[in-house]
């Protein structure tokens, strides 16, 4: 099967689903694109950073030539048919069903005078913040000091220390697209609202970008209601998993 290396081609097919195809928007970057490769047909991408493999998908036809491309496990973002593919090449551990849900432009509160701006200076404290849900496997799972600096993250402090925190995995404002993520509240000040000013403040500033998204896992009704809330809405259900082909 041929491979894609036209940026504009590539463009033009993830553009038919925005939402879902939010992370492979922002791989269209420099500093990311020569990391890709890119299958026909239905388009697969293969990136390869953060010390591992990650195979997104927008449908099955060129699976089976993106796992062929790959010598060790690779991390999987598909939706259940892609996924059906995938099981048919390779073995599949670890299967998370999430939703991808798109900010829709709701009203949001006026910026709250408990949250602020941080910067890679604030590094230690967010993954101090982070450090916080070890134990209990609620620490977020994608978090590298470099997306501090290339995004937008919003804290809440109590003397020194950072209790809430939001962020972004991806901002792409070239492509019009945001991923949310790195949203945490340490767990003896849960239920005070704090996570959502903190959101809120990160989505504050991403006014203007057209495709704002973020990943929630499906059985998380607190998260999930928590975001419709602030204006998110159901886009559509996918699988995260590994493979290994």
């Amino acid at each position: 099967m041929p491979r894609l290396t036209d940026k504009d081609e590539i463009r033009t097919i993830l553009r038919r689903d925005p939402a879902w195809s939010l992370y492979a928007l922002g791989d269209l970057a420099p500093p990311m694109f020569q990391k890709t490769e890119w299958f026909t047909p239905d388009l697969t991408l293969v990136v390869r950073d953060y010390g591992t493999a990650i195979l997104f998908a927008m449908g099955p036809g060129s699976v089976r030539e993106a796992l062929e491309s790959l010598s060790g496990s690779v991390h999987l973002q598909v939706q259940r048919a892609a996924l059906d593919e995938v099981a048919r090449h390779a073995t599949v551990s670890s299967q998370r069903l999430m939703w991808r849900m798109t900010w829709t432009g709701g009203r949001l509160a006026a910026p709250d005078p408990l949250t602020s701006r941080l910067g890679v200076g604030d590094v230690p404290a967010l993954q101090a913040l982070y450090a916080d849900g070890a134990s209990s496997g609620e620490s977020p799972d994608f978090f590298f000091p470099s997306m501090v600096a290339d995004g937008v993250f919003h804290g809440v402090r109590e003397g020194t220390a950072l209790v809430a925190a939001a962020g972004t995995h991806l901002l792409a404002r070239e492509e019009g697209i945001a991923a949310l993520g790195n949203v945490y509240t340490r767990r003896d000040r849960r239920g005070l609202g704090l996570g959502r000013l903190a959101t809120s403040a990160v989505l504050g500033e991403l006014a203007g970008v057209e495709t704002i998204g973020l990943n929630v896992r499906a059985d998380n009704d607190a998260a999930l209601h928590l975001y419709e809330a602030l204006g998110f809405a159901r886009h559509c259900q996918f699988y995260e998993a590994l493979a290994l082909p």
